[in-house]
């Protein structure tokens, strides 16, 4: 696996600190002086060798070589108390501005810029926040649009979001500006669509290879992309953590994908709109997951000659037409929320509903008294499906003639082939796991006894390297919401796929890293007789029974939690964090003077969360309020911290690694 992170300078600053990125600056006296802004007068002799305490009890200070700082001094702190020696205002010298993925040796900060002074004694960096230093999208369109209001109006009950046409133009990205490009804006999300700051989704006319995330295979980029709000995280860190955790842990030859991303500002007719992350949209296309599309090339026939037409070289000419077998690659998400798109106006995407080899509804703990009831058995299809009933015009949908028909697995053959592919695969990985009984997957599409062992037909059936990357970046973050959405897998059904089941695409952090209320507030313990290693927690069973087949936690788990350990890919993470909670502090403070209060404490969200408007109890402490952001950004980090050194001694506890330190 590549080694994708770069350990930065900065990483022994204390936590929130703004500075102190290079060498330390000691008193050659290690002690108290007759000049405080010159720590390098005489010394005093009786504290040169000194300890914590002397033979009478009595505390001596034993003063730190590197210095401690805040926004206005620095000074030398005792080892064992909070007295402090050699005090000083800080000494800065010039404002300068610079890239600040230069500056870190950091490419992922490339797109961003900051303005700043160093006191040349310590080496603190105070940072101008009122410069804008990310990349800004601006989306202009007519206000007297119906649906001028988009950004604002919807709600999470609504089955359809109204898209809005206008232009969008990014700046403060130097050559990779975009100038007036025409393109569409819709809110995106379920749950979060509730939010007074709402997820959003981009549609250029034409491919835009948006900020040089993702040019794709033809370097002209993509049309769709997602402005991710993060709107109910006070630290907006968890999108960028647990999607640069993806990258980390998915290794290049993955038959997995997972989304690029960076942050931005958005701004809607020129009104400042917040700080988001904009980020891939999630299809199957060449560049994104990695599944065929379902069409083919055939040879393009003139109707009157039956002779293949040819181009003006003489070429034989061929042209794609859409594949209606069931040999294509499907995606698709676990979606407690699929039943609603068959209210959509658009007919909504596929869906359908399988059956868990006889398992019944039943609750799963999640911490202490709370629970989760029953298991969601309805799934979403995230690719398309080319072999559905004939779908009316949009100009007869719009007239209201006729409807939409919702496609699933009682008028798609496709749609039922994965239906019951996934039925099936269920119940091989069910008998292996709970009963270790081997079971093979037939012609007829069903699971049926084998007399193979049960390593080989989960083998057969399960991409495990995918499997063994999506369980630990999910045993990592611990997401609420696995066991019944944002859960993605993906099977490729294509002449010359491995007919293997997948996890696919890691999405949706918002809650993950201890966000939520009662959801593994401590997660480097066990809660009773739930272990979180083993994610008996959530209703997701797939990832539930694989955790229990002993060959795969030792063959593919471990092997890959120790690489993804040495590539740094946890270091790196929290680097990128540190860095965003100094750098874009002005960000932060733009963001939440336009969004007051984080979603799920005080957000008028009307009905979805009781119509309370008032501490709908979502978040736990200390991830409320937004005036306890910088607890929230300690509290953020220090939960993963512990969680990844819980999980080294579940998975690795032979390697002499040495745990990371959490933050003060």
């Amino acid at each position: 696996m590549k080694k994708i992170f770069q350990k930065l300078t900065f990483l022994a600053v204390p936590f929130m600190a703004i500075g102190c990125t290079g060498p330390a600056k000691s008193s050659s006296n290690n002690g108290t002086s007759s000049n405080p802004s010159n720590p390098s007068t005489s010394a005093n002799p009786s504290i040169i060798s000194s300890t914590v305490s002397n033979t009478s009890g009595v505390h001596v200070h034993e003063w730190a070589t590197e210095w401690s700082s805040d926004q206005n001094n620095h000074w030398h702190a005792c080892k064992s108390c909070n007295e402090k020696n050699d005090s000083a205002a800080h000494t800065f010298g010039e404002w300068k501005t610079e890239n600040l993925g230069t500056k870190l040796n950091d490419a992922r900060f490339n797109l961003s810029t900051v303005k700043y002074r160093e006191c040349s004694v310590c080496h603190y960096e105070q940072i101008d926040s009122s410069q804008a230093v990310l990349p800004e999208i601006r989306f202009t369109f007519n206000a007297s649009d119906p649906n001028a209001d988009f950004a604002t109006k919807a709600r999470s009950t609504d089955k359809d979001r109204p898209t809005v046409e206008g232009k969008i133009s990014v700046t403060n990205a130097g050559d990779l500006n975009i100038t007036d490009a025409v393109a569409t804006m819709k809110v995106r999300g379920n749950q979060t669509a509730g939010f007074d700051k709402k997820g959003l989704q981009i549609k250029f006319d034409k491919k835009q290879n948006l900020l040089g995330l993702n040019a794709g295979p033809d370097n002209k980029g993509f049309k769709k992309w997602v402005l991710l709000a993060d709107a109910k995280d006070t630290t907006i860190s968890r999108s960028a953590l647990g999607l640069t955790m993806s990258k980390g842990i998915i290794a290049e030859d993955s038959k997995a994908w997972s989304v690029n991303f960076t942050p931005v500002s958005v701004y809607l007719n020129n009104q400042y709109w917040g700080m988001y992350m904009v980020a891939d949209q999630k299809e199957v296309k060449p560049g994104r997951i990695k599944l065929d599309e379902p069409v083919m090339e055939v040879p393009d026939i003139d109707p009157e000659t039956g002779e293949q037409k040819t181009d003006k070289n003489g070429k034989p000419k061929t042209k794609e037409v859409d594949v209606t077998t069931p040999d294509i690659g499907y995606c698709f998400e676990l979606d407690h929320y699929a039943s609603g798109e068959a209210q959509k106006s658009d007919g909504g995407d596929p869906t359908f509903t399988i059956d868990y080899d006889g398992l019944t509804d039943r609750a799963f703990n999640v911490e202490g008294n709370n629970s989760y009831a029953g298991l969601v058995k309805t799934y979403t299809m995230n690719s398309d499906i080319k072999d559905g009933p004939e779908q009316p015009s949009d100009e007869e949908i719009a007239a209201g003639t006729k409807k939409a028909i919702h496609v699933n697995e009682s008028n798609s053959n496709q749609v039922k082939f994965i239906r019951d592919r996934l039925t099936a695969l269920f119940k091989v990985l069910h008998q292996a796991a709970a009963n270790n009984k081997a079971y093979e997957i037939n012609a007829n599409n069903q699971a049926v006894a084998s007399s193979k062992t049960v390593e080989q037909v989960i083998k057969e059936n399960f991409d495990l390297n995918a499997w063994a990357e999506g369980f630990i970046i999910n045993a990592v973050c611990l997401p609420p919401d696995v066991g019944y959405s944002s859960f993605y897998m993906s099977f490729d059904n294509t002449e010359n796929g491995d007919k293997k089941l997948r996890f696919d695409n890691p999405w949706d952090f918002d809650s993950n890293f201890g966000n939520r209320r009662n959801f593994l507030v401590n997660p480097d313990q066990k809660n009773g007789n739930y272990d979180p290693y083993y994610m008996d927690r959530t209703a997701n069973l797939w990832l539930q029974f694989l955790g229990k087949l002993d060959f795969f936690m030792s063959d593919y788990v471990k092997p890959k939690w120790n690489a993804v350990r040495e590539n740094g890919t946890f270091e790196g993470m929290i680097s990128l964090a540190k860095s965003y909670y100094k750098y874009y502090e002005g960000e932060y403070q733009k963001n939440f003077a336009k969004w007051t209060t984080t979603q799920a404490s005080d957000n008028n969200v009307g009905n979805y969360f009781n119509g309370d408007g008032v501490n709908s109890g979502e978040l736990r402490k200390p991830f409320v309020n937004v005036s306890e952001r910088k607890d929230a950004q300690k509290e953020t980090l220090n939960w993963l911290i512990k969680r990844v050194n819980y999980l080294e001694e579940q998975w690795a506890p032979q390697k002499d690694r040495t745990p990371l330190e959490t933050v003060k």
